[in-house]
């Protein structure tokens, strides 16, 4: 029990890295202007201003935030678990997915940042349950 949720808490705690380094990265491209803060409704028109002349670079970093994020999360869920392996980085992947949706939803983004998104959450999800060890059938027999 303990290493399952050593796995979750792993797999999360690898996910939120790598996607707050990467945003961090994205924001030395394009900073916020000073004083807007995007969690401020009086600061949205500012905000959404922003993210209108906001570079390819600093999109494309944000993008491979999430997908990078859920893809180590979901590796290290699955490696750190010693059963039904499967279920682990599948948590970590919808965990992601939840993620990005609220993001959708609170901010605008491009359609082809969601929808690119949307067609790479499986394919990370069947990534890294490539990278696991095999799960042994007679285990526990």
């Amino acid at each position: 029990m303990g290493r399952k949720i050593g796995a979750v808490v792993a797999g999360v705690a690898v996910l939120g890295v790598v996607v707050f380094a990467l945003r961090w990265a994205g924001g030395l491209i394009h900073p916020l202007p000073p004083g807007v803060d995007p969690m401020n409704p009086d600061d949205q028109a500012a905000f959404t201003a922003h993210l209108a002349t906001m570079p390819f670079a600093a999109w494309a970093l944000a993008w491979g935030s999430e997908i990078l994020g859920a893809f180590l999360g979901a590796l290290t869920a699955g490696r750190i678990a010693d059963s039904k392996k499967k279920w682990f980085p599948a948590g970590m992947v919808l965990l992601a997915v939840a993620g990005s949706v609220s993001n959708w939803v609170a901010f605008p983004y491009p359609v082809w940042f969601i929808v690119g998104q949307l067609v790479a959450y499986p394919f990370v999800f069947l990534a890294a349950t490539k990278f696991l060890p095999p799960i042994n059938p007679y285990e526990g027999v």
